[in-house]
C-alpha cells in the first residue's frame, strides 16, 4: 500500500489527517544488500515509520521519518535510520474520536514537531540519489 497526501498547515503551522497505522516492511534482498545482510547475520526489516517531505518558502526542505518505538525492529533497523529524535509517541485511543464520528475505535494519534532550518527552499529532483 502506497499512501500519499499533500497537506497545508493552519496559521499555527499544524496539520492533521487520518490514515491506516503503518507497519514495518522488508527492504529488497535480491542483490548486494541482501548478501551483505546475510553475511552480517542481520534481518532486512525496516521498523514502522511515517515519511514526510515538508516545504516552506525561506526554509530548507525537510525530508524525514517518524518511527514507532514499539516496533519489533526498532533497535535493529538495517538502514540505521532510527534516532531518539525521530521516535514518535503513537497513542492508542479505545474510545471514539471527539471530532470524527466515522473514525471507529481503536485509533492512534501522533503529536510530533518537525523542526525546519532557515535557508534555500530547493526541492530534490527525482530520483533522489
Amino acid at each position: 500500500m502506497n499512501l500519499r497526501g499533500k497537506f497545508t498547515t493552519d496559521e499555527d503551522g499544524r496539520f492533521w489527517f487520518a490514515t491506516v497505522k503503518m507497519i514495518g516492511y522488508p527492504i529488497p534482498t535480491g542483490g548486494v544488500v541482501g548478501r551483505m545482510l546475510q553475511a552480517q547475520n542481520r534481518h532486512p526489516y525496516r521498523p514502522a515509520h511515517l515519511h514526510a517531505l515538508i516545504v516552506k518558502e525561506g526554509f530548507k526542505v525537510l525530508i524525514s521519518q517518524v518511527y514507532d518505538p514499539k516496533d519489533l525492529h526498532i533497535d535493529t533497523d538495517p538502514q540505521f535510520g532510527v534516532t531518539k529524535a525521530l521516535l514518535g509517541d503513537y497513542t492508542l485511543h479505545e474510545g471514539g474520536h471527539p471530532n470524527d464520528p466515522q473514525l471507529r475505535p481503536p485509533w492512534y494519534s501522533l503529536d510530533y514537531t518537525y523542526v525546519m532550518e532557515p535557508g534555500e527552499t530547493k526541492l530534490p529532483v527525482a530520483p533522489i540519489k
